[in-house]
């Protein structure tokens, strides 16, 4: 389902934030500017990280910028399991509780499949 589509139920919702949330994980500008730029950051206050970046190899970049990315997924994961699992949260649409695993493997599991590029389930519930 696009991203930018209109959601009708909560399951379409439901699907449509997860995979807003890997579209915005997948777009981590400094795992970009590392991977690509061979820097960090192209903010002024931080040329010792960028003269520590530009010290790595193109191999040692790359496994920096899967690092980052990495932690970008992490600190969604948390943040959301955290609310979900420890606060008791639920999502609704329109009145309708919404669902928050199809995978099997929990709301995580969602996250990280997506992020893999695993395929919504044809008859989810």
């Amino acid at each position: 389902m696009p991203i930018n589509s209109d959601p009708q139920t909560p399951l379409e919702v439901y699907k449509a934030i997860i995979d807003e949330l890997v579209e915005e994980v997948t777009l981590g500008i400094s795992e970009r500017l590392v991977r690509d730029e061979g820097i960090y950051s192209k903010a002024p206050g931080e040329a010792a990280a960028n003269r520590f970046v530009q010290s790595l190899t193109h191999e040692q970049r790359t496994l920096l910028a899967q690092m980052l990315h990495h932690e970008r997924i992490a600190d969604t994961l948390s943040n959301l399991t955290w609310w979900f699992i420890c606060q008791e949260v639920r999502m609704t649409f329109k009145g309708q509780t919404m669902p928050l695993e199809l995978s099997g493997e929990g709301l995580h599991g969602d996250f990280i499949g997506r992020c893999d590029g695993w395929e919504w389930p044809e008859n989810s519930h």
